[in-house]
């Protein structure tokens, strides 16, 4: 009887698929990060605007959303759904006044869906989140070319550019101002950990919305550089989750540890790379 049962020949072939998994996974992990790098790599080599091109309108709904939630907090230390609802609600009506098209209040709705969805978080049940993103999905498919737009697309924010994201939350800036604003964004930039693309969205939004003339030109850069670090060394921690759970999964720690990890870089991976 050879090691946990396992004949010599059966642990040989065991190993082998082992080796081969670990191989073959590694590979595809290193290969599909390295082209993540790349593509960041290339962006801050060649302009901010080629760098904007990789920016998703999700990542930047989430930042508009993180910002606005933050202002609603500032201003309600102790902020409650009703409370939130009491403010973006005339705000809407205020976006409204001056924006008659459907897409435009699509892109008011959205982002006050962000907002709700970064106070509430997900639920099971249904969210108030939920009731603006149906409403930006009805005027949406109002233009005939957008009839077959789902719940996702709008959830993905995949019909708008990120530039408008961020236009459409300055004005909501704007008109939110009760003179503390900047005191606000002050703060959010000194205070706001960067731990992850909402994170950098808002920061972005904070950025554009309070430099002006030259300084507005070397802030962004400053932030363009900075993302991109991060995007880099993003893919780097990815690729070092994958290779740990491979190792685990074939090397010397028990089977059910070395599972445990590799279903959570998974998560953690593939995770992000659908967002």
């Amino acid at each position: 009887m050879g090691l946990l049962g396992f004949s010599g020949k059966q642990l040989k072939k065991t190993l082998s698929a082992g080796s081969l998994f670990s191989t073959l996974s590694t590979a595809i992990a290193q290969r599909v990060l390295s082209r993540s790098r790349q593509k960041w790599e290339q962006a801050r080599a060649e302009s901010e605007q080629a760098l904007l091109s990789q920016i998703s309108p999700y990542e930047a709904g989430r930042g508009a959303g993180k910002l606005l939630k933050g202002w609603l907090r500032f201003k309600h230390p102790r902020l409650s759904l009703p409370q939130a609802e009491g403010e973006l609600l005339p705000l809407l009506t205020a976006m409204d006044a001056e924006d008659h098209l459907p897409q435009e209040q699509a892109l008011s709705r959205f982002i006050v869906s962000k907002a709700l969805f970064s106070i509430e978080g997900f639920k099971l049940t249904h969210c108030r989140y939920e009731s603006y993103q149906q409403a930006a999905l009805e005027r949406l498919r109002k233009n005939p070319e957008q009839r077959q737009l789902t719940r996702h697309d709008v959830f993905q924010g995949s019909v708008f550019l990120p530039e408008e994201i961020i236009a459409a939350t300055h004005r909501m800036l704007l008109m939110l101002d009760d003179g503390r604003m900047g005191h606000y964004l002050g703060s959010a930039l000194q205070k706001f950990p960067l731990r992850d693309d909402a994170d950098y969205m808002a920061q972005l939004i904070a950025v554009t919305f309070q430099a002006e003339g030259d300084a507005l030109g070397v802030a962004i850069n400053d932030w363009f550089q900075r993302y991109c670090d991060f995007k880099i060394e993003e893919s780097h921690q990815q690729e070092l989750w994958v290779n740990t759970s491979v190792n685990a999964v074939t090397g010397g720690l028990p089977a059910q540890v070395g599972w445990d990890l590799l279903g959570r870089a998974g998560k953690h991976w593939f995770g992000k790379q659908s967002k």
